[in-house]
């Protein structure tokens, strides 16, 4: 059986805005991450945790921008596929000692909470959690399902936003007074959308979701792939236009 090698190389990061930072994939299967540094405490917010493989050059990265991994004190994930949250089980075995708090929404947080690798994984596409070096155990996770925002620091207040359509626990972050949005997979740069083909998706319930978050007042676009944009609101704008062109053959 073939395995997925360690990405040690770096994951390119920058700061978007002050104390709020952007991480790059790295290679198939991998995702964006984003950090928020809290100035006042030194801790540090973790958005999407990749997929494992590429934590060693995440790290790297972060070192770069003067970020000690050993501060991540809390996880927000956006929703529960491999390239997001496969890397908590890793990052929780190196903090062991002072793991971080888990917070995710609805489906996402009771796949975790069970250990539910078919929800997390393609099993049919032969891509497993061995295979990836990660063994799936049952996670304690905080729901956000009822809470309506979360502050983050005396700078960072982000509303929670349920976005389903690429999967049942999909979510979005939002910061109003910074305009920043970390969709997840909903839409990316460039006005492309998340997939809807997996378990739990459904093109109609993206569209909608899409149109929701279009009311929203977005700079910052920070998505869960590719890019990351200052024009958000032109960019989910388009993937709006894309996706609705697409709905019309359904």
């Amino acid at each position: 059986m073939m395995f997925f090698e360690k990405d040690e190389s770096e994951k390119t990061g920058k700061e978007v805005i002050k104390n709020l930072f952007f991480f790059s994939e790295n290679q198939m299967l991998d995702c964006n991450q984003y950090i928020v540094k809290n100035e006042d405490t030194s801790e540090l917010i973790l958005f999407d945790a990749g997929n494992g493989i590429s934590l060693a050059g995440f790290f790297k990265g972060m070192e770069k921008l003067n970020l000690n991994y050993e501060n991540i004190t809390k996880v927000f994930l956006t929703h529960e596929h491999v390239d997001h949250v496969l890397g908590v089980y890793k990052l929780m075995n190196i903090l062991k000692n002072n793991p971080p708090e888990i917070f995710a929404y609805g489906a996402t947080t009771k796949t975790l909470e069970e250990g539910d690798e078919t929800k997390i994984l393609p099993i049919a596409l032969g891509i497993t959690a061995r295979r990836l070096g990660v063994e799936i155990i049952p996670l304690k996770v905080n729901d956000l399902s009822q809470i309506k925002e979360i502050r983050i620091s005396s700078e960072f207040k982000f509303q929670i936003h349920y976005t389903p359509g690429h999967s049942l626990g999909s979510i979005c972050y939002y910061e109003p007074e910074k305009r920043v949005l970390i969709p997840g997979d909903l839409v990316f740069k460039g006005g492309s959308f998340g997939r809807y083909d997996f378990p739990g998706g459904s093109l109609k319930t993206l569209i909608n979701s899409i149109k929701y978050v279009k009311e929203l007042d977005v700079t910052y676009l920070l998505p869960g792939h590719m890019g990351i944009s200052e024009n958000g609101n032109k960019n989910i704008e388009l993937s709006y236009r894309m996706i609705k062109s697409m709905g019309s053959f359904y």
